[in-house]
């Protein structure tokens, strides 16, 4: 039962499209921070006894909140929770300009109250919740005037602001951003803003920018700089690196280092190091070393841009390749997506009270920190983990380990199953349209029967793509993502490091043919034993085929076991040539 209170449920509304607008990390990244801190503005009109979801006043505020307040207090407190966020949004701006600049439609805070009058607790959390799915579909439309502007490069909804604001370094100065844009793009590294909008809280630690997506793509090969770093080629090669960097970009910029990634550690001092862990994801690419896209990028007003340095960038990079005598860095890098599977229904299912819903809040506390522990721990970064959603960036080697120990962290009985997406992605690639896509996949393994499903895809930098899709409870105890790993190079099982990427083609060429075998009972037979020969034939061995095999002979995925089987191969050969 409430006790006679009203029961107030707030909501931030467009969070993943104000999200994933961002053409870099750190606008992602930001973006999620401050959304975060906009519900926790929210959170703080109410008291700890008032709070329902969250929990307390300490936890990482979700986008929706639930309290009870005394009756007949509850519109008065929702509009107050509103009114703040909006005045403290509208205080990050002035900060930021000087003056007010008006943001149409952003925030959008939609709130609606129950009374006691609707019944016990889940009655109210009913009746409020249809009223704000209400109010969402009557909500009204600020459109800016445009007057000639320029659209924002980051939200074409928004005008971008005809000056930029004072202070920032020459090469944002071009930049066609809103005001909404320049606050997401400048959030931690503006002081006018980290100073006194971010403070010194455990969320922050100063005025560094979020890994890039060649950073995280990079990891595995600047770890293995790292521990050779006292070889005396390794290090002469990092040196000239290194002051390549700084020649092109310039001192500004080349003091603007990344957020360390918790894999990558480096003696306290050692400056040589530091920058390895936190400026050289990019530049470790020997083909990153082009004159004409250095240019385009660093070649702003203050700064000199010496070609000569490129050539020595590119056989620096070149050199430490050689020294460190193995596989270059892959361009490839993984988003990780999450979700709680029937979320809204769980939480309204016969039964729910109170305290039973205060329980499911802090236990999806705890499943975000143990997930935030498995993708530092597997050398990736999360944008967000609420326990019910993630998303993070990680390595391809790591990736699809990390879905799996993340799905583990959430236990079998409490809060409903979860489906996961991993998709691979050149780290040149658009972010936006990276992250739009494995949005995408994620829905696609939530569209499987019942759900709780993993679907993996790769797209490449020139935008060719395929993915696949299938249950968790596939695979056996570890899951479809060990299906997927027996065709890496080191490890799967026997044969794991010959199977050749021709099986492909091979079975695109028998596809017909195989789809025949395995519509009729009386065929399956012979339709498993062509498969497993072509297997076979292409270095691979029976586990392999049986693995393939099991891709299509499952009766959850509403796909032919052919074309199941066949895109899980074209997956699985992606991932045998760029994980490393």
């Amino acid at each position: 039962m409430s006790g006679g209170k009203d029961c107030v449920v707030i909501g931030l509304s467009g969070v993943q499209r104000f999200i994933s607008e961002a053409r870099t990390t750190a606008d992602l990244a930001n973006a999620s921070d401050i959304v975060a801190r906009l519900a926790r503005v929210a959170m703080d009109e109410f008291t700890a006894d008032e709070l329902v979801i969250p929990s307390q006043l300490g936890e990482s505020p979700p986008n929706r909140i639930v309290a009870l307040t005394p009756a007949g207090t509850g519109a008065q407190r929702a509009r107050a929770a509103a009114r703040a966020v909006h005045d403290r949004w509208e205080e990050w701006v002035r900060q930021l300009f000087g003056r007010p600049v008006e943001v149409p439609g952003f925030p959008e805070v939609f709130w609606s109250v129950a009374g006691p009058e609707a019944g016990d607790y889940l009655q109210q959390w009913e009746e409020a919740h249809v009223a704000l799915a209400a109010r969402k579909r009557l909500r009204g439309f600020d459109a800016p005037e445009y007057s000639g502007g320029r659209p924002c490069s980051l939200a074409p909804r928004w005008i971008a602001e005809a000056e930029p604001p004072k202070g920032i370094p020459a090469h944002q100065r071009g930049a066609q951003l809103s005001a909404a844009g320049w606050v997401k793009r400048l959030w931690h590294t503006d002081t006018r803003l980290f100073r006194s909008a971010l403070g010194t809280d455990e969320f922050f630690s100063g005025p560094t920018g979020f890994p890039s997506t060649s950073s995280v793509a990079s990891v595995p090969y600047r770890k293995a700089v790292l521990e050779r770093l006292a070889d005396p080629q390794v290090n002469d090669a990092v040196r000239r690196l290194r002051s390549a960097a700084r020649a092109v970009m310039g001192s500004e910029r080349f003091r603007a280092l990344e957020a360390p990634i918790a894999a990558l550690r480096w003696e306290t001092g050692d400056r040589l190091a530091m920058w390895t862990a936190r400026g050289a994801g990019w530049w470790v690419y020997p083909e990153v070393w082009q004159v004409r896209s250095l240019r385009r990028e660093y070649a702003v007003a203050g700064h000199m841009f010496d070609e000569k340095q490129v050539d020595g960038g590119r056989k620096a990079a070149t050199d430490l390749l050689k020294a460190l005598g193995e596989e270059g860095p892959t361009p490839y890098y993984a988003v990780l997506a999450s979700d709680l599977d029937n979320m809204g229904t769980f939480l309204s299912a016969e039964g729910m009270s109170v305290e039973r819903h205060r329980q499911i809040s802090r236990r999806l506390v705890d499943i975000a920190r143990v997930q935030r522990a498995i993708i530092e721990e597997l050398s990736g970064v999360a944008v967000y983990a609420g326990g019910d959603d993630l998303l993070a960036f990680l390595p391809a080697r790591t990736a699809l380990e990390a879905a799996e120990r993340c799905r583990a962290a959430i236990p079998a009985e409490g809060v409903p199953t979860a489906s996961t997406a991993v998709l691979f992605a050149h780290a040149y690639s658009s972010l936006r349209h990276t992250v739009e896509r494995a949005r995408s996949l994620l829905e696609t393994a939530k569209s499987v029967r019942n759900k709780n499903a993993l679907a993996t895809g790769f797209v490449t930098r020139s935008g060719t793509s395929f993915h696949t899709v299938i249950p968790w409870s596939v695979g056996g105890a570890e899951g479809p993502g060990s299906l997927l790993r027996m065709f890496v190079p080191g490890r799967g099982g026997e044969g794991a490091t010959r199977l050749s990427p021709r099986l492909v083609a091979d079975l695109e060429r028998e596809q017909r043919a195989l789809t025949e075998l395995a519509r009729r009972s009386s065929t399956v037979k012979a339709y498993r034993a062509e498969v497993t020969r072509l297997v076979l034939r292409h270095g691979g061995s029976q586990a392999d085929a049986d693995a393939l095999i099991a891709w299509g002979d499952n009766h959850y995925v509403d796909r032919d076991a052919v074309s199941a089987l066949l895109d899980a191969a074209r997956v699985a050969v992606f991932l045998r040539g760029e994980i490393r």
